[in-house]
């Protein structure tokens, strides 16, 4: 501990020759500092401070029926977009700042100071606060670059998304009209392909192989029908066979068949009116008349011959076996209509077994471009009407952007803080004469004890002469140590004067440079 002390006071008094240079180099840092630093022009700070409010009623009533915008990140996107070149320069035009650049390169210079001098953050504590900042020579200046940037936040702010919802509604649109006409053609081609295919395309029943299966299927099932029809036509006919017609009786047969006859007469007037005689049971009416007309000219015969005959009609048995013989030809003759339908649909498809399908898939392709373009079509349709009714929306919310502290007019500059810059530069002058000193006592150094000797020399060291101080040399230190100390304090008292006077002694010195 005792080396390290005797070390510094070693240096110290090796500096201490070199005090009047390091005291001059003091003086000439200091006087071209201090001089600078009047030299340095005022810089004024204007602000202001907006409150965005994005809080509205209509959010919760319109959820999934708008397109929900950010309002704070487009506030943030406008922000960042008047920082930019063509926000700035415009500024510039706006507050007259354009006439310090009298050039293309002196305009861009402009605009990177203004750049660097505009602020626009918000706080940690509220993302809802922005604050905007300029810095600028003239307090005018400053408070009119505010203002504007402030009217140019709030407009882009609540501009922005109304710009964005009307270039969306016109693309919207401009694809709705292109889609429209694709989609009329589409119609145009699918009509005219239906209208030229009449009868090929599939209906409820499916496509042309669906339809082949079930015509195939209903006529055997037919098939089926129709045998077991004939089999009970053919029980019916051996049971009527083996059935005695009439009853002995005394009396004419002729009456009740003529009633019967005219019975069936009437019924068969009553069916032609309604349908065709190729109907079955108009071909069954006929066949029955045509029974009873002969039964009736047997009897008739019978009489003539002197037999005696009893009437059809008296036998009951007889008369349900042929009510249901009748009956069954009917079905049958039903079945056989409908089995030749049945061949004939099938033979129709069969003969067109090259043609259906492709017509089939030809369909199936218009089909699906005119489905595929109809749900384009009310897709962006339901866009736009989203869009539109976000756009009234948009102007029906309470976005209120309030002004906490409107653009204000500086009075004092913010910059250079010259009091504490003047103490600095006075620090700096006594460190910078301080290492002069001390260097020039490294490049010149010199043995102030016989403690430095021995240490460098590694010898013991025998004896010292020191100096022989008289009088007048004393009175020279005291006289050296007093214009030094002096010289310290005019040093102090000019940087006290220069700290009072910073204010005029600015305003003198910027007047005449």
């Amino acid at each position: 501990m005792n080396e390290v002390i005797l070390t510094v006071i070693a240096i110290l008094k090796g500096s201490w020759r070199y005090r009047w240079i390091a005291l001059l180099l003091a003086y000439a840092v200091c006087s071209v500092g201090w001089v600078a630093v009047y030299a340095f022009p005022d810089t004024y700070e204007s602000s202001a401070t907006v409150y965005v409010n994005t809080t509205s009623a209509l959010e919760p009533l319109l959820d999934k029926m708008t397109v929900n915008t950010d309002v704070l990140t487009r506030v943030e996107m406008v922000t960042t977009a008047m920082l930019g070149r063509p926000q700035l320069e415009k500024v510039a035009r706006q507050t007259d700042l354009h006439l310090r650049a009298d050039s293309d390169s002196g305009m861009d210079a402009l605009i990177s100071k203004m750049r660097r001098d505009v602020s626009i953050s918000s706080t940690r504590r509220d993302p809802n606060l922005y604050t905007i900042r300029y810095r600028d020579e003239e307090p005018v200046t400053t408070q009119a670059v505010v203002t504007t940037l402030l009217d140019t936040f709030v407009e882009d702010s609540l501009g922005e998304n109304r710009e964005d919802t009307k270039v969306a509604q016109a693309f919207l649109r401009q694809q709705l009209d292109e889609l429209d006409t694709e989609l009329g053609a589409a119609e145009q081609a699918l009509a005219e392909f239906k209208r030229q295919n009449v009868g090929r395309m599939p209906g409820e029943s499916g496509d042309y192989f669906a339809r082949l299966q079930s015509e195939m299927e209903s006529l055997e099932e037919t098939r089926s029908t129709l045998r077991l029809a004939e089999r009970r036509r053919g029980a019916l006919q051996q049971q009527i066979a083996g059935e005695s017609p009439t009853l002995s009786s005394g009396t004419g047969p002729t009456p009740q068949l003529d009633a019967r006859i005219a019975e069936n007469e009437t019924r068969l007037e009553e069916l032609q009116l309604r349908f065709t005689d190729r109907h079955p049971d108009v071909i069954a009416i006929q066949q029955t008349l045509v029974q009873l007309r002969e039964q009736r000219s047997a009897a008739l015969e019978a009489v003539s011959a002197g037999h005696d005959v009893g009437v059809a009609s008296d036998n009951p048995v007889f008369q349900n076996i042929q009510i249901e013989l009748t009956k069954v030809n009917v079905e049958i003759a039903s079945l056989l209509e409908e089995k030749a339908t049945h061949e004939r649909k099938i033979n129709d498809l069969r003969a067109l077994i090259d043609v259906i399908p492709q017509v089939e898939a030809e369909l199936a392709r218009l089909t699906r471009d005119y489905d595929v373009k109809q749900a384009q079509y009310k897709s962006l349709l339901e866009r736009l009407e989203m869009a539109e009714l976000s756009e009234s929306a948009e102007q029906s919310k309470d976005v209120k952007f309030r002004i906490i502290d409107p653009p204000f007019l500086p009075e004092a500059p913010v910059a250079p803080n010259r009091p504490l810059i003047i103490a600095g530069i006075l620090i700096a002058g006594l460190a910078i004469g301080a290492g002069c000193a001390f260097l020039l006592d490294q490049i010149n150094p010199v043995f102030n004890s016989s403690l430095q000797l021995q240490q460098l020399a590694g010898l013991p060291v025998l004896g010292a002469v020191q100096t022989m101080r008289t009088k007048e040399r004393r009175r020279w230190r005291r006289s050296q140590l007093i214009s030094f100390f002096a010289c310290v304090s005019g040093l102090v008292f000019i940087f006290a004067v220069v700290l009072v006077l910073h204010e005029p002694g600015s305003d003198f010195v910027q007047a005449w440079i």
